[in-house]
């Protein structure tokens, strides 16, 4: 399980529906489900090296899709955002703008929690 990249997992979350259903069903079996190639082969009934092929071709899709759509990438960059606009509405030290500050910050959650 080491060698395992989780970005695929986390790829696939946003991108699965692009794939072929195989490539989808392997994508979920050895990366969310945690099964061995080997149990993935037997499963579907292919070859090993099928399913390694597979496997690659659907890591590669994934990669590509978020390479154009960026999904991901914008959701990093709005949790950071968020994060930071939490850090920042922290430091204001004046009782008169709490219940503003809580409204931020929930706001800033709401972004957060989405992903």
């Amino acid at each position: 399980m080491s060698g395992k990249n989780f970005i695929y997992s986390i790829l696939f979350d946003y991108y699965g529906d692009l794939l072929k259903d195989n490539q989808a069903s392997i994508i979920d079996l050895y990366y969310n489900q945690d099964y061995s190639l080997s149990e993935i082969a037997e499963e579907m009934n292919i070859s090993r090296q099928g399913v390694h092929d597979a496997l690659k071709r659907a890591e590669k899709s994934l990669v590509e899709y978020e390479d154009k759509i960026k999904l991901h990438d914008k959701y990093m960059k709005y949790l950071a955002a968020a994060e930071n606009i939490i850090k920042l509405v922290s430091t204001i030290d004046d009782e008169k703008y709490l219940d503003i500050i809580n409204n931020i910050k929930e706001e800033a959650n709401k972004i957060i929690n989405e992903g």
